[in-house]
């Protein structure tokens, strides 16, 4: 069985797209903000309260702009158990938003989250460093933002 959740894409008006450096990573390496899904909880609730446990972001501070159409489907190296059900892989869904909010208020939660960074589109190689991270993060950034808005990004 997959263990769902969501991933949430970020971009501010300087056309970045915020990553999060988590506590089990080394320092180089980040990701996109998410996690798993609650119970009895939807995949966009779960993107806002991921979001807002991760980093203090709160739904005033987000404008929706779009979700994927399907989820990314990932195995874990060995099954892992969470409220008594195994799970041997994780798929989440993607949401995007466009973040209204003030920098001052990003706060990482501790013990989760180290640090955070706001990257452009063409420099996300450079820390999306896991194996297919990069190639699907721009996947769905196309799908969620659009072929335009990218072009918008690449070639102001």
């Amino acid at each position: 069985m997959f263990r769902k959740g969501s991933a949430v894409i970020i971009i501010n008006s300087n056309k970045e797209f915020l990553l999060v450096n988590l506590e089990a990573f080394e320092e180089k390496n980040f990701a996109i903000p998410g996690g798993g899904q609650d119970l009895n909880e939807s995949l966009l609730e779960c993107a806002y309260r991921e979001i807002k446990e991760e980093l203090n972001i709160g739904k005033a501070d987000l404008e929706y702009i779009n979700e994927s159409t399907s989820p990314l489907k990932f195995y874990f190296r060995s099954p892992q158990v969470r409220d008594g059900v195994e799970y041997i892989g994780s798929e989440r869904h993607y949401f995007g938003f466009k973040f209204i909010g003030n920098d001052s208020n990003i706060i990482p939660m501790s013990g989760e989250v180290r640090s955070y960074k706001w990257v452009k589109y063409e420099d996300l190689k450079n820390y999306l460093l896991f194996e297919q991270q990069l190639e699907d993060t721009q996947i769905r950034i196309i799908e969620i933002f659009g072929k335009n808005f990218l072009n918008l990004i690449l070639h102001p």
